[in-house]
């Protein structure tokens, strides 16, 4: 690895930590922020939050793909700006639809420099490199979820606007690392030749269309779990309760990630993928399983989200190596744009979690997650029979 590839990639890690530190520490309470400040029902926080969590992904998804044709560097550093305006703003309104429009802000930023850094990485890196690079991001992610909540625990229980601050000065430290340390790369100056871009590549590939749709219900069950058993909590028992399943689930989520997340994503291969990604969702059932029988008993909240992300950091690589594998060279970010798409099952969670929270017996939320990471699961091999931009995972 050259020195200045090997000093952008340090600075896109810690970059990537610290952002999360600041998402850590606040998305996992908003659903408490939104009750105790503007006393909003169950149902209608997820209503909000989805709303927020849509328009974030819908608009990363054009800015990811315009990204393959402009400068990525440029593109982070803007993304991180409204990342802080965002932070900074909600604490300063007294609005919901204002409240709203800044966590939709938030996360569109947030999906934008998150897709961009991959795509930057698979421009930038030797395939031999790739895999521990995005093994430990991944796991740099996950410490920040591991520091992340207790702070804002911690800072919630002084002043429930807090977390944000400290999103925002987390925030403020990739500035200057991506300006300072980050090299600039254009379309062309890439370690494989790129192809033309063409949105007709986008359209016709199959195994994206699959895997995007795996994503999708899989992100339903995965990406939103915090927000998810909170609402599940909330319905229960309190927001005194939730805040301390919160600050249970996330850290054993965390930490889990972090002990095996490198080891795990390192040996991930398209040879050993078919009974990786079984062993994944077999982890994922017995998690939810052990979410249903958990009560009020927080060891065995910690137990369960043990044995769930199981099958994140399964899942997390695998989905990685699957779109890695079909990108052509200069049509990176618009693949990993597309996927994101994906992400709308996790934008969708709260909406759905609050119906079926209000209308049916709380307990239906988990077999129902249950059944959407099954299709998953067949969705991911459906995609890998119809793979056409390489030929060898076909013989998984």
């Amino acid at each position: 690895m050259k020195p200045t590839t090997r000093r952008s990639t340090i600075a896109l890690l810690a970059s990537s930590l610290l952002l999360t530190i600041g998402r850590g520490a606040t998305l996992p309470f908003m659903t408490i922020y939104l009750t105790r400040q503007y006393a909003m029902k169950v149902d209608t926080i997820g209503y909000a939050m989805s709303i927020a969590l849509v328009v974030g992904v819908i608009f990363s998804l054009g800015f990811g793909i315009l990204a393959d044709k402009f400068d990525k560097k440029r593109y982070m550093l803007i993304a991180v700006m409204f990342f802080i305006a965002g932070f900074v703003a909600i604490p300063l309104v007294n609005s919901i639809p204002l409240v709203v429009f800044f966590f939709a802000l938030i996360n569109c930023s947030y999906s934008v420099f998150s897709t961009v850094l991959k795509a930057y990485f698979s421009d930038t890196l030797a395939a031999s490199t790739k895999a521990r690079v995005f093994s430990l991001n991944y796991s740099f992610l996950n410490i920040g979820w591991t520091i992340g909540p207790p702070i804002g625990t911690l800072l919630v229980m002084h002043s429930i606007n807090l977390p944000f601050w400290l999103a925002a000065i987390c925030a403020a430290f990739p500035l200057l690392f991506i300006q300072r340390y980050v090299e600039r790369i254009i379309p062309g100056e890439m370690t494989e030749k790129p192809v033309a871009w063409s949105p007709s590549v986008l359209l016709h590939d199959r195994a994206l269309l699959w895997f995007t749709l795996s994503g999708l219900l899989a992100s339903f069950v995965g990406g939103s779990f915090a927000s998810c058993l909170s609402q599940y909590v909330l319905t229960i028992g309190d927001s005194t309760f939730a805040e301390k399943v919160v600050a249970v689930i996330l850290p054993v989520n965390a930490a889990v990630v972090v002990t095996l997340q490198y080891a795990i994503g390192r040996k991930l291969t398209a040879n050993n993928l078919r009974p990786l990604m079984t062993f994944g969702t077999v982890c994922y059932v017995l998690g939810l399983a052990g979410f249903m029988m958990s009560g009020n008993n927080l060891v065995y909240w910690g137990l369960a989200a043990a044995v769930f992300t199981l099958g994140e950091i399964i899942y997390a690589p695998g989905e990685y190596m699957l779109i890695d594998n079909i990108a052509p060279p200069g049509m990176k970010a618009s693949y990993f744009s597309a996927q994101a798409l994906g992400w709308l099952g996790a934008a969708f969670n709260p909406l759905l979690t609050g119906q079926i929270l209000t209308h049916f017996p709380p307990l239906t939320l988990f077999p129902i997650m249950m059944i959407a990471i099954v299709l998953a699961w067949a969705l991911i091999f459906r995609g890998i029979k119809a793979s056409a931009w390489r030929p060898q995972l076909n013989a998984i």
